[in-house]
């Protein structure tokens, strides 16, 4: 039997957290165009993915968590860039596809540079400001092009701005998680550690909402399904998935790998939920993942003063 080297199982890795991920729009917004609640539908996900980091770590024998490490920014980054970005994100997904929802959250390699500048005074390039104008260039685009879209909300507008906001909570997660997670680059268990930590803070401080939004569950065997998926493969298999490949395979290939979330986002909401493209969206899109890329690519090269 041949044995798989490591380079071919951290690429099988990635696919696989790549694939579960482009799931997770067209799920999400095949739940919030049947009414069931976003709220319902983050925290339980967080409780589910809670779950699997916690027999996995169990598993492993690494159930050992250190909540006095640094826990001002722990608790800020389960308040804003976890609890408030996933919320964000599934409201967004009542008012708009999937697709552009996945397109506006790339918009955060733009918030990282912001707050570079505000909190470490690292002032932008020339070419750094051409990316940022590309991006805020295809919001444009893509708001200037709103009467392309079929089966627009009627409040698209509130979907850009509270996309935008989701971009900006994932920038300040990607920008502030870099201080926590940068020693364990080449140690997976200890960042899955971490995702439990944050996970399971964020899911105690929710947990109330659970209550207040079950009138708004899923209905039926199919939501829950969805429902489950959510939780158990994004919220929690595809982060194992990730963080493996990332211990095996070069940082830069999987800067470029993670933008096919996209393209499986769209892929599964063009099948299943009868997305139809239009030029502005696919223009917008580009500008904005493009320019995402190449901010990405900068900051990793970047290094992130720790507290």
């Amino acid at each position: 039997m041949k044995v798989i080297d490591e380079k071919t199982k951290g690429l099988i890795f990635a696919f696989i957290a790549l694939f579960l991920w482009g799931i997770h729009g067209p799920a999400g917004r095949y739940l919030a165009l049947k009414g069931v609640s976003m709220y319902f539908v983050t925290v339980s996900r967080f409780w589910l993915g809670t779950l699997v980091f916690f027999l996995f770590l169990l598993f492993k024998g690494k159930l050992k968590i250190n909540f006095k490490r640094k826990w001002k920014l722990v608790l800020g980054l389960s308040l804003i860039g976890l609890s408030l970005n996933s919320i964000l994100y599934h409201l967004t997904l009542i008012y708009l596809p999937a697709t552009l929802v996945m397109i506006l959250e790339n918009l955060s390699p733009v918030f990282v540079l912001l707050f570079s500048l505000l909190l470490h005074e690292i002032k932008p390039k020339i070419n750094e400001l051409i990316t940022l104008i590309m991006s805020f260039g295809g919001v444009i685009l893509i708001v200037l092009g709103k009467e392309h879209f079929e089966n627009l909300h009627e409040l698209f507008y509130v979907g850009i701005f509270l996309g935008i906001l989701t971009g900006m909570t994932f920038g300040f997660y990607v920008f502030f998680s870099a201080v926590l997670v940068k020693p364990y680059k080449d140690d997976p268990d200890s960042i899955i550690q971490f995702l439990f930590k944050i996970f399971l803070i964020s899911s105690i401080m929710l947990a109330p909402i659970l209550f207040f939004t079950a009138d708004k569950s899923p209905s039926n065997f199919k939501e829950w399904f969805w429902l489950a998926e959510m939780g158990i493969g994004q919220s929690g298999l595809a982060y194992l998935f990730w963080n493996y490949a990332l211990s095996i395979l070069p940082t830069n290939k999987t800067s470029i790998m993670f933008l096919l979330t996209i393209l499986f986002t769209t892929v599964n909401e063009i099948i299943f939920l009868g997305l139809k493209l239009n030029w502005y969206l696919v223009v917008g899109g580009l500008l904005i993942i493009v320019s995402g890329y190449i901010l990405t690519k900068k900051t990793k090269k970047q290094t992130i003063p720790v507290e």
